[in-house]
């Protein structure tokens, strides 16, 4: 995988905190994400997310992470 979990933030602009992975699914795509990233979205383990930092920090451990 080519996507840089550190990149995610700038995706996921207009997200109120906590999020559900439908949540983050559907900025993520209004914000121009790449179809990698709103895959790893839908294959994170949690549920919610109280953060972009939260975010980060799954998209990190996901396998193949870049």
């Amino acid at each position: 995988m080519d996507f840089n979990p550190e990149d995610a933030p700038r995706y996921l602009e207009g997200i109120d905190y906590p999020a559900s992975k439908g949540d983050l699914i559907s900025a993520a795509e209004t914000n121009g994400a790449p179809d990698e990233l709103i895959d790893m979205i839908g294959t994170m383990g949690r549920p919610k997310f109280s953060g972009p930092e939260d975010v980060v920090e799954e998209l990190q451990a996901a396998p193949g992470a870049g």
